[in-house]
């Protein structure tokens, strides 16, 4: 199962993971909040994403990150989105080699 050993900030304010596979990735957080999986953010029946990208500014930010349990974090943005849940797997699959 994949986990954080450690989760950053880069100094460009991207969000960085080195995780227990010996791997290192980070992402934007724009990248994070357009991916959120929540109901608000994709059709719960469809899985259809129904975000519209043009809603999130590009300078957003992230005001709080959380574990829940040990499968996956909760992240909370400045635009006062909080209901997402991202399980790690799916935080690597967003984040891109360091």
């Amino acid at each position: 199962m994949i986990q954080p050993k450690k989760v950053f900030k880069t100094a460009d304010g991207k969000l960085g993971f080195e995780w227990n596979d010996g791997s290192r990735g980070v992402s934007p957080i724009r990248k994070l909040r357009l991916a959120c999986p929540c109901a608000l953010c994709v059709d719960e029946h469809t899985g259809v994403k129904i975000l519209d990208d043009s809603t999130v500014r590009d300078d957003i930010k992230l005001v709080r990150i959380q574990s829940v349990g040990r499968y996956a974090a909760s992240l909370a943005f400045s635009d006062g989105h909080n209901s997402g849940i991202y399980p790690y797997d799916k935080l690597k699959e967003l984040t891109e080699n360091a």
